[in-house]
């Protein structure tokens, strides 16, 4: 478990800090946009989306309060900060694989990092609260695989996350008020978001470490982008994004940094990871095939119940959630997928579906914690893909 994108709030600042804040920004969002040559980029606006590897700081005078009649107010307030990165990218260049995972450690290499930046003296990370967190797992599967998991998210159905939700070739987004999930082949966003911008990364550090006329600082920048990119097409990664709103519920307010723990964050992503695909049990091997399905059915419930619960099964993964459940009545729809999730039996991705399937994606994949392809440990023994800070700083 790494956490990718982290927004921060500041306690209330100096009216100078925050105009010495205000003028870095200008500054260096102006240069950075026009030269493209900075790596880190300090603006004062919202990132773009999870490829965004640019810092934003916000300097703010107004917040949200509940009014007298119950109703949420922006109203006048003593000056703060808003800061938001994806902290992953800013210490290690790129997510596609590593990460912190220590959110207390994390939170505060961040807020001095961005003190640093500013060449300003920040208060201490532990006492900003947090409105955003997003806490990422990766998984080693092939871009086939990948590719074939995505065609089995296409032939589902979401009810609770129908709105906002967007499905792509190899990703899928799925967005909610307190919680948004996402899945995506990490190569595939890497060459589309990644690439361009790593070159320039990777153009500037060659010329600084070994001088603008060097002939072989065009095949070491390949090298380190040809790696990267392989890696990454051998990576699903899920994320789960934790909002302000969750927060909120959860701890009655937005949680001061040393109040969030690293067990909630995990408990949070695999609980809405459960909620989503309906198969983060761990307890249970999941069963996909067929023939075990029926083995499985009948041994638990009998066989005249085991073989009408395949029969229901058998229609789940042919025809998808939608069309099954008007064939059902409501009540015996939702019995019987409860019967098949208590018996750790899975329609998704099954051995029995519309689509083409050899078998590429691994029968007993699940995007949760206990399964065997999570990546946990970071490659940092290969040169070709590693990133340190220093060499960050020396780009830059």
């Amino acid at each position: 478990m790494a956490y990718d994108t982290i927004k921060l709030k500041s306690p209330a600042l100096d009216r100078s800090l925050i105009r010495r804040v205000e003028e870095q920004c200008i500054l260096r969002s102006g240069e950075d946009m026009a030269s493209g040559e900075v790596l880190y980029e300090l603006f004062a606006g919202e990132l773009l989306g999870s490829w965004d590897a640019r810092i934003s700081v916000i300097p703010k005078y107004e917040d949200w309060i509940v009014n007298k009649n119950g109703r949420p107010e922006l109203v006048p307030t003593e000056p703060y900060l808003l800061i938001e990165a994806s902290v992953h990218k800013i210490f290690h260049g790129h997510n596609v694989y590593g990460g912190s995972t220590n959110f207390l450690q994390v939170c505060r290499d961040f807020v001095a990092f961005v003190s640093e930046l500013l060449d300003t003296d920040l208060p201490h990370a532990d006492i900003w609260t947090v409105h955003r967190v997003d806490v990422a797992l990766v998984y080693r599967l092939s871009k086939p695989a990948c590719k074939e998991f995505f065609d089995g998210i296409q032939l589902l159905s979401f009810p609770r996350r129908k709105k906002g939700s967007a499905k792509y070739d190899m990703a899928v987004y799925f967005a909610g008020k307190t919680t948004t999930v996402k899945f995506y082949h990490k190569g595939t966003e890497f060459q589309v978001h990644e690439r361009s911008r790593l070159r320039g990364y990777f153009t500037n550090l060659m010329t600084h470490l070994h001088g603008a006329d060097d002939p072989q600082n065009r095949q070491r920048v390949q090298r380190k982008i040809d790696a990267l990119q392989r890696l990454a097409d051998s990576r699903l990664r899920a994320e789960v994004e934790i909002h302000s709103d969750k927060l909120q519920y959860d701890f009655e307010k937005n949680p001061r940094v040393d109040e969030v723990s690293d067990a909630y964050l995990q408990g949070v992503y695999d609980k809405e990871i459960e909620k989503l695909l309906r198969e983060g049990k761990q307890a249970m091997n999941t069963v996909r095939e067929s023939r075990a399905v029926l083995c499985r059915l009948q041994n638990l419930y009998g066989n005249s119940p085991g073989t009408r619960l395949y029969g229901f099964w058998s229609s789940m993964v042919t025809l998808g959630d939608e069309v099954t459940r008007q064939q059902f009545a409501k009540t015996v729809f939702y019995r019987n997928r409860k019967l098949l999730e208590d018996a750790g039996v899975s329609w998704r991705n099954s051995d029995v579906v519309v689509i083409a399937n050899d078998a590429i994606l691994p029968h007993d994949f699940s995007p949760i914690r206990s399964d065997r392809r999570l990546c946990f440990l970071p490659a940092r023994n290969r040169p070709e893909y590693s990133i340190s800070r220093e060499q960050m700083r020396l780009a830059a």
